[in-house]
């Protein structure tokens, strides 16, 4: 698996969204901003993680990450020896087998560090050391949003465990002696407000910088049957059937209650999200990695189940034929997977912009100041976001370019620029900008096909160089 991720790293130097690289930026910038720490957008556990690997580079950031995946299959196979599932290796395809985990364990969104974290987290409280559990758990709400909900469920595990050992005890006695206890679940919180308040001064700091897009219908809004439609992504198309087998018999086993839990919670959680638009509710599938483990766990339960109905039908030969099957499964689950990946076109223009940016290196001009469209282009030219004005809308940034600088560079792009800004770079000339080079990219994928086999079309790109004299 760690060779895989170092393969993909190279094959696939780009990132599907933009989410990741800001997050990197937030990283890289965080030593000359100390406030992007704290920031809530970034996530302070996420930002604090990746902050040193920042420093050499965003490959070798995503280096780092897949190491992070690769801690997440250790755990989730601890997870299954555990849980005394047979089979337990196969926890580990069976995360590769999810298409968004394997989009994401090379790359550098947030989910991956929430899915490590939460799975550490649940073995301890399954082993029965319910404080370190829960101190663990705390964090979840720096790296994720979601950890809020998912520490408000670890507290009513805690309780249905306690309320059972001390069931002569009277209830308001069991409370009593266990809020103390469940306090435990807000040290992450506390310590990203301590923080927060040292490094800004402002105690009012997380509500301030609470981002004005979290509002409802940012991003329009679904159906009730959106992530269920969606889940072939974070379940894996050929894995849906053992899936659903798996989570029947796993809501059967009282051991299996936080497992279960855990995966309902978030589908739930997110399907009224994105249903009635809350939250500024997207309705990615890539959510769903945060809670990869348990996917991987209840898919290997409900795959050993049907195992042994075919080998009791078959008797013959069982366990070979069964075994081909298996392999044939899993392959093809792979395959889609890789398919998946490939099939994002929007990971394509780092390719040209690396092109663009050699090309500024042969051909170099002194600037004062970047202005890009594309975060990769801060990125590759190692430019501090913090020294450079924040692009908002077209209004905001025309002021930008007029209020400029001689000697100002612009990296634009015909996809971002318009779409997200409302510029194109003949909008960006006609504010006094000389156009330095123009050039069209036609970006093929590796394999040009989507996860059904369908055919992707080349990613056209026009990436713009721009000067103010």
């Amino acid at each position: 698996m760690a060779v895989l991720g170092v393969l993909l790293v190279f094959l696939f130097p780009g990132s599907p969204e933009q989410d990741t690289e800001y997050h990197f930026l937030m990283a890289r910038s965080a030593w000359s901003d100390p406030s992007y720490f704290v920031n809530v957008w970034g996530r302070p556990l996420y930002t604090a993680v990746f902050a040193a690997p920042a420093l050499l580079g965003f490959t070798a950031t995503r280096l780092f990450a897949v190491c992070i995946g690769v801690g997440i299959a250790w755990q989730t196979w601890r997870l299954a020896c555990d849980l005394q599932l047979k089979r337990a290796w196969l926890v580990i395809p069976l995360l590769l087998a999810q298409p968004v985990f394997f989009e994401l364990f090379p790359d550098l969104l947030t989910e991956p560090l929430f899915a490590l974290v939460f799975v550490i987290a649940l073995r301890w409280h399954m082993h029965g050391w319910t404080g370190r559990g829960m101190l663990v758990a705390s964090l979840l709400p720096l790296a994720r949003p979601e950890g809020v909900f998912v520490c408000l469920l670890w507290g009513a595990w805690v309780l249905l465990v306690d309320f059972k050992r001390s069931s002569e005890q009277p209830v308001f006695q069991k409370i009593a002696r266990l809020v103390p206890k469940l306090g435990f679940l807000a040290t992450g919180v506390f310590l990203w407000w301590l923080a927060a308040l040292c490094i800004t001064h402002d105690p009012l700091f997380i509500m301030h910088n609470w981002p004005s897009t979290w509002h409802k219908d940012m991003y329009g809004h679904g159906n009730l049957l959106t992530y269920a439609a969606r889940g072939r992504e974070f379940l894996g198309e050929l894995l849906i059937l053992p899936f659903l087998t798996g989570l029947w018999f796993a809501l059967r086993r009282r051991e299996w209650l936080p497992v279960t839990t855990t995966f309902l919670l978030l589908f739930v959680l997110h399907t009224i999200f994105r249903a009635f638009g809350l939250f500024g509710e997207a309705g990615y599938p890539r959510y769903m990695v945060s809670v990869a483990p348990t996917i991987a766990v209840i898919t290997l339960l409900g795959w050993n189940s049907i195992a042994a109905w075919l080998r009791r039908r078959i008797k013959k030969n069982a366990g070979l034929a069964c075994g081909a099957l298996g392999a044939v499964v899993l392959a093809l689950a792979l395959v889609q997977s890789f398919l998946y990946l490939d099939s994002f076109p929007w990971a394509r223009d780092a390719v040209a912009i690396r092109e663009m940016h050699e090309w500024m290196q042969a051909h170099p001009r002194p600037f004062q100041r970047l202005i890009w469209s594309n975060a990769r282009m801060c990125i590759i030219t190692g430019i501090d976001p913090v020294k450079n004005p924040s692009l908002l809308d077209r209004n905001s940034v025309l002021q930008i370019l007029r209020d400029t600088p001689s000697q100002t560079l612009v990296f634009w792009d015909d996809h971002i620029g318009p779409e997200w800004f409302g510029l194109t770079a003949g909008d960006i000339a006609k504010a006094g900008y000389q156009s330095i080079r123009i050039q069209h990219y036609s970006l093929a994928g590796i394999t040009n096909r989507d996860m059904d086999g369908r055919k992707v079309e080349n990613r056209e790109v026009e990436l713009s160089l721009l000067y103010k004299p």
